[in-house]
């Protein structure tokens, strides 16, 4: 059976429009339906055919972003490693179970059916995102139906008895009769050459991970039947992904506090007072205590990671350094004469 391009069938471009689907199909069912085509109405329901199949196929948003994603693959005996359109954030949640293989009795499904298995995927952020929450980016190799034999497995070929006619010669005269080993049909059932007989094919599918406000490096978010599909009716596995935060140039990350180093000048840290600390899209205030040395720790709490499962927020912790400040004029006389006078009372 030859391959025919979907696109090429309804004579529209890769990037067309879902109404371009549609007025394409229009157009060309009524220019190829067989009532209108009397004087070649084989050929005509062979095209007919193939216009439904294409129009089938690519109406429906995902079944297209499926196809685009096979189109594009090698065409191998295992189908290929084509890549899907983008799938929007999902309902992700938090998960600690470890992956399950196809057919694991972990839920219940139809009568005799199992669950699929479990995808598993990781993903990077930034410190920002993991702690004000975002979205990431990843990829995963997903199983869906192969479109070439519509998830069967199977494909009708040509009878390799009788060539596809139906019939075959026999007896000493040459006489026609009905080939027994397709019954007349002509067609025969063959593995499909694209998924090898599976009825499915892998492809790489653009996933939108949800990130929710504290997450730390090594959480699990687990996103419910986005894994592999059921057998025998059974509930899809779930898509488990593993997310890393990468190394901030200026905070670190202790368990769940966020630690930086916060410069000010002497004349505060001899006096004290409070000043404002840039974190993330905000700007949180932090009490420097009179007479605060360099190397002092300041804990600003509740402003650090959130862990869901122990319920806890940690602190933002802050290592004091002490600088010159930035527009410092040089000191008058009476300036340094007042700064000997202190000096030596173990101030500096």
């Amino acid at each position: 059976m030859t391959y025919h391009d979907h696109y090429q069938t309804l004579g529209i471009a890769i990037t067309a429009s879902q109404e371009d689907i549609r007025l394409a199909y229009r157009r060309l069912a009524m220019r190829w339906h067989p009532d209108r085509n009397p004087d070649n109405p084989g050929a005509a329901e062979e095209r007919f055919k193939r216009i439904q199949h294409a129009f089938a196929a690519l109406k429906d948003p995902a079944r297209r972003s499926a196809y685009d994603a096979e189109r594009s693959a090698p065409r191998n005996g295992h189908g290929g490693a084509g890549e899907a359109g983008r799938a929007g954030p999902r309902a992700w949640q938090h998960a600690g179970a470890k992956p399950r293989p196809a057919g694991a009795r972990a839920g219940a499904g139809p009568a005799g059916g199992k669950p699929g298995a479990d995808y598993v995927c990781e993903t990077s952020i930034p410190l920002e995102t993991a702690v004000l929450g975002g979205t990431a980016t990843t990829r995963v190799r997903a199983a869906v139906d192969c479109l070439r034999c519509e998830g069967s497995g199977m494909r009708n070929r040509p009878c390799s008895h009788c060539g596809g006619s139906g019939q075959i010669r026999r007896g000493l005269f040459n006489g026609q009769a009905m080939c027994n080993h397709c019954s007349g049909r002509g067609t025969e059932p063959q593995p499909c050459e694209h998924c090898g007989g599976t009825g499915k094919i892998r492809i790489n599918k653009v996933l939108q991970v949800q990130i929710r406000p504290g997450v730390i490096d090594g959480t699990v978010l687990r996103a419910k039947g986005m894994g592999g599909p059921g057998l025998h009716g059974g509930p899809n596995g779930n898509l488990l992904c593993r997310v890393h935060v990468r190394k901030d140039r200026v905070f670190g990350v202790e368990d769940l506090d966020l630690t930086r180093e916060l410069r000010i000048d002497f004349v505060l840290a001899c006096l004290g007072g409070r000043v404002g600390v840039p974190c993330f899209r905000k700007t949180v205030s932090a009490d420097i205590p009179p007479m605060t040395r360099a190397g002092t720790v300041i804990r600003v709490p509740g402003q650090g990671l959130y862990d869901r499962a122990r319920q806890r927020t940690g602190d933002l912790v802050l290592t004091v350094a002490i600088d010159l400040p930035n527009r410092m004029r040089p000191l008058t006389d009476r300036q340094q004469v007042l700064l000997r006078e202190i000096g030596p009372g173990g101030m500096l």
